[in-house]
C-alpha cells in the first residue's frame, strides 16, 4: 500500500517539475477588464471608459478605441490576468475526477468520454454545482441507460487552497445504483495544481471497509497545452488496485480536447488502453 502511494504521488508530481507549484499565475485585475466580442467575430479586450448607445470607448494595452455600439455582440467581464491569453476554462475537473475548485454560478460544461458517455454539470451557486449523464450504448441496447448524478460543492479558503467535496452517483434503472462519496484538497493555482482526495462507496447497502485514494495533477505548459494525471488507488475484493490516466488537454476558450492512456499494472490487458474526452464550457 505505502509503495502503491508513493509511486502514484511520483507520477503526479513529474508533471510540476518545471514550475512552483504555489506560484501566482492567475489573479484578478483591480479595474474591470471586459472582452468585447463584435457581430464580425473580431474580439477586444480592456476597460470601459466610455459608454452610450452610439459608441463604446475601450482602453487597451494598445490604447483607446471606439467600438460602434450596434456592431457589439457581446460583453463579457475578464477577470483574469495571467501569463496566457485566456484562463483556463477546465479547471474544476481533471480527465473525470474532480478538483476542490467550485464551477461558478451560472457556468458550466459539456463532457463527452469514449463518444458514448455524456455529463452536464452546472453551477447553482458559486459554491454548489451539480451534475449529471448517461451512457448512450446501453440505452440503445438494453434500454435500460446508465446514468450518473455529479453533485458538488467547492470552497476557495485560502490563496491557492480550495477544498471540496461530492458524490458520485451510477446506477442502471433495474439493478439499483451504487454511490461514492469523496473529499479533495486542492493546492495551487487553476493553471498549476495538485489535488489529494479520498472517499468511501456504498453498494447494496454497504459501506466499503477501505477507502478509494485519489491524487491528480494539471500543470498548463503553453496557451492550448496542459498535462494531467489522474490517479487512483481502489479496494476491491480485499486487494489493492492501481489505476491511473495520464496525459494532456488541448485547450481553447471554451473547448478541451482530452487525450491519454489508462494504465494499471495490475491488468495487463488495460495496460495501454486510450483515453479520449471533449469537454465545452459554457
Amino acid at each position: 500500500m505505502k509503495n502503491l502511494i508513493y509511486k502514484i504521488t511520483l507520477v503526479a508530481l513529474l508533471i510540476f517539475t518545471s514550475t512552483n507549484l504555489f506560484a501566482q499565475e492567475d489573479k484578478v485585475k483591480k479595474v474591470q477588464q471586459v472582452i468585447i466580442t463584435m457581430n464580425n467575430g473580431d474580439e477586444f479586450r480592456g476597460e470601459i471608459i466610455k459608454k452610450d448607445d452610439k459608441i463604446i470607448t475601450l482602453k487597451t494595452v494598445n490604447g483607446e478605441i471606439n467600438l460602434i455600439a450596434a456592431n457589439v455582440k457581446s460583453i463579457e467581464n475578464y477577470n483574469y490576468d495571467g501569463k496566457f491569453s485566456f484562463a483556463n476554462p477546465h479547471d474544476t475537473r481533471y480527465f473525470f475526477g474532480p478538483s476542490g475548485i467550485p464551477i461558478k454560478k451560472g457556468k458550466g460544461y459539456y463532457q463527452n468520454i469514449y463518444v458514448t458517455t455524456n455529463f452536464v454539470n452546472v453551477g447553482l451557486t458559486d459554491n454548489i454545482s451539480v451534475g449529471g449523464g448517461f451512457e448512450f450504448i446501453s440505452t440503445l441496447v438494453i434500454r435500460e441507460p446508465i446514468w450518473f448524478l455529479t453533485p458538488k460543492v467547492g470552497f476557495e479558503v485560502s490563496e491557492n487552497v480550495h477544498i471540496g467535496g461530492g458524490v458520485l452517483v451510477a446506477g442502471i434503472a433495474a439493478d439499483g445504483f451504487v454511490s461514492l462519496g469523496y473529499g479533495v484538497v486542492t493546492l495551487g493555482s487553476t493553471e498549476t495544481n495538485l489535488t489529494v482526495g479520498g472517499g468511501y462507496g456504498i453498494g447494496n447497502g454497504e459501506l466499503s471497509e477501505f477507502p478509494t485514494i485519489m491524487i491528480s495533477g494539471t500543470h498548463r505548459v503553453s496557451n492550448g497545452l496542459a498535462l494531467l494525471s489522474e490517479n487512483y488507488i481502489l479496494p476491491i475484493n480485499g486487494n489493492t488496485i492501481y489505476l491511473g490516466i495520464q496525459g494532456v488537454r488541448l485547450l481553447s476558450k471554451k473547448n478541451s480536447f482530452d487525450i491519454g492512456v489508462v494504465v494499471s499494472p495490475e491488468f495487463g490487458f488495460i495496460t495501454a488502453l486510450p483515453y479520449v474526452g471533449y469537454a465545452r464550457a459554457f
